[in-house]
């Protein structure tokens, strides 16, 4: 957990290198980086946007192993059947080697080679004025035909993996884990009022952890890729893209911290602490 909270924080602070501007025009999708703000030239700020693209892969794959562990906390069976030992290092192996290949991919695949023709129109910028990476799903040939770009397809179906895979076993593990729990509570002799309060406050803790990557990550990816994908014309700026992905690691720990009783008392005897202390000071 401290792993995933420290490879966030990372993640985030790339805004402050980069602050790359999601935005899909026709049937094109573009992660694009203004280079009249950004600090460093050219080619290192197409590295940049790269890394930032690996980072969304790999966060992907750490929410999944996050959720996986998360059970194996609470079942040790699983976790010394599973996650134990070298086991143990898929659960770091897996969002590297994500981020590796979605980077890849990225940077081999994607990168400034797609037509450049609405540069001017959608973002104002000329083209030597800007870095970008880009899908563009369905292109118009020199006869005017549209034509299925395959290899824009095939990044968006490996993303559509990744995102798909990485979904699943949040709800999955996250179901898990609830279950898993309410068994154990179940096979006490007695079931006190406060075992059964703990269990109703882990059911919606977890309901709202598994939502907050929902609404924050993976549904705006679905929409970024689907609107150019399904070729709707549409001209649609996604400027919120960047802050969710900034702002995820600071809610993530926010439901436990006031759904849980316990620890919301203890949020609560902290600040009232520190407000007495500060009263006493200035007293």
């Amino acid at each position: 957990m401290l792993g995933t909270c420290l490879f966030e924080l990372a993640y985030a602070s790339l805004d402050i290198f980069v602050e790359p501007s999601v935005r899909t025009f026709q049937s094109s999708c573009y992660l694009v980086q203004d280079l009249n703000k950004s600090r460093f030239g050219h080619d290192i700020t197409l590295v940049l946007l790269t890394v930032y693209s690996s980072c969304y892969g790999s966060s992907m794959s750490v929410f999944a192993c996050h959720f996986i562990y998360r059970y194996g906390a609470v079942n040790i069976n699983f976790m010394q059947k599973y996650i134990s030992g070298v086991k143990q290092g898929f659960l770091y192996l897996a969002p590297i080697l994500t981020g590796l290949i979605w980077g890849s991919m990225c940077w081999f695949t994607l990168g400034e080679s797609s037509p450049k023709v609405y540069f001017q129109e959608v973002f104002n910028l000329k083209i030597e004025e800007c870095a970008y990476l880009a899908f563009h799903f369905w292109p118009v040939n020199s006869d005017g035909e549209t034509r299925p770009d395959l290899m824009s397809f095939s990044c968006a179906g490996v993303m559509f993996l990744i995102l798909g895979s990485s979904f699943a076993s949040v709800i999955y593990f996250a179901i898990r884990c609830y279950q898993y729990i309410s068994n154990q509570l179940g096979t006490l002799p007695t079931q006190s009022q406060a075992l059964k309060s703990l269990q109703v406050q882990l059911f919606y803790s977890l309901i709202l952890q598994s939502a907050i990557p929902s609404f924050l990550m993976y549904l705006p990816a679905t929409i970024v890729y689907i609107v150019p994908m399904l070729n709707f014309g549409y001209n649609v700026e996604f400027p919120l893209l960047s802050v969710t992905i900034a702002i995820y690691p600071a809610i993530d720990p926010l439901p436990t911290m006031f759904i849980i009783t316990t620890y919301r008392r203890g949020l609560i005897d902290m600040l009232r602490c520190r407000k007495k202390n500060n009263i006493a000071a200035s007293s």
